[in-house]
């Protein structure tokens, strides 16, 4: 009876063993990253995307417009979001924080700006502020179509920079209210900003940085006394995921919450992929590669998708 009893215990024992063990062997092999047509969220998506996949979880990019992406994320149909932008992004994201439909993981990118910007030609001349776009001396110069209205140049229709300058027009703030707003794509705007920059003609558009921009041309970006463009410092981007995802991959929740991007390393990224055409899933496994010693930090802790080996050793033997 004695041994019998023993017997069971080990049983017992062991499935304890089992059960400990289960989460990582458990641990969800599907990972729906979103995306948008922003080069940098493209290149570092797939940066993510090639470590989870090294980790081996089958992984996928679905690229969407940012309403869209984040009413995917808190329908369950993606598992995270690199490219959450804030302030400019809060009124997409507050109600599904609300309703707790989604997550913000941590900030993966602190140095960051997206705003309103000019040619530095522009602001030596006078405009340093969004309140100097409207003055007599300066609106007539942004008229760029000379049909009598001065616009804004945007990105892609629904583009959560596009909505601030909207916004702005239709309350008239900075007495913009006869302005209009041309929405394009980032590839559509900057090709207007070459051409302006290159005949010194005037331009106010939405600039942001990390992005070869900066590097390619010497751009202002305008101050903002009303804050449109939330208080000075307080751009940041930010890890989303679904609700849910912290239990259902832990792991993969470790080694989100550990990765934290520099400003050049983005900028490089974007200049690789979206100046010299290289394609955004080599940019990455190449960044990777040469980049070792910061990925190391990302992995630390973190162990393959079935637990059975540590990441940083898996990561350094697949690129």
């Amino acid at each position: 009876m004695r041994k019998r009893i023993l017997q069971t215990c080990a049983i017992f024992a062991l499935l304890a063993v089992f059960v400990l063990a289960g989460p990582a062997q458990a641990e969800q092999k599907t990972v729906k990253f979103g995306s948008v047509n922003w080069p940098g969220v493209t290149v570092k998506t797939h940066v993510v995307s090639e470590l989870a996949s090294a980790l081996g979880y089958d992984t996928t990019i679905n690229q969407l417009q940012v309403p869209a992406t984040f009413k995917a994320l808190s329908m369950g149909q993606l598992d995270v979001f690199m490219g959450t932008w804030l302030p400019t992004q809060k009124n997409y994201v507050d109600p599904y924080l609300e309703e707790d439909k989604m997550v913000l993981l941590t900030v993966n990118l602190s140095e960051t700006k997206y705003k309103n910007a000019v040619p530095k030609y522009v602001w030596d001349a006078g405009v340093r502020s969004m309140a100097d776009l409207d003055k007599p001396r300066f609106r007539e110069k942004f008229d760029r179509n000379g049909d009598g209205t001065p616009e804004f140049y945007g990105i892609e229709p629904g583009n959560d920079g596009n909505k601030v300058v909207i916004d702005a027009i239709d309350s008239d703030t900075y007495g913009l209210g006869n302005w209009d707003l041309v929405p394009s794509s980032t590839s559509g705007m900057l090709s207007q900003v070459k051409k302006a920059a290159k005949d010194k003609e005037w331009i106010v558009f939405l600039g942001w940085e990390p992005h070869w921009m900066n590097l390619e041309w010497d751009l202002k970006y305008l101050k903002d006394p009303k804050h449109l463009w939330g208080e000075p410092g307080s751009t940041r981007v930010l890890t989303a995921v679904r609700t849910g995802l912290q239990e259902d991959a832990p792991n993969l929740t470790k080694m989100l919450e550990q990765i934290k991007i520099q400003p050049d390393w983005q900028s490089k990224w974007i200049k690789g992929y979206s100046q010299q055409g290289k394609a955004p899933d080599k940019v990455a496994r190449d960044w990777i590669a040469a980049n070792k010693d910061v990925v190391q930090k990302w992995l630390d802790g973190v162990t393959t998708r079935d637990g059975s080996r540590d990441a940083a050793t898996v990561v350094e033997e697949a690129f």
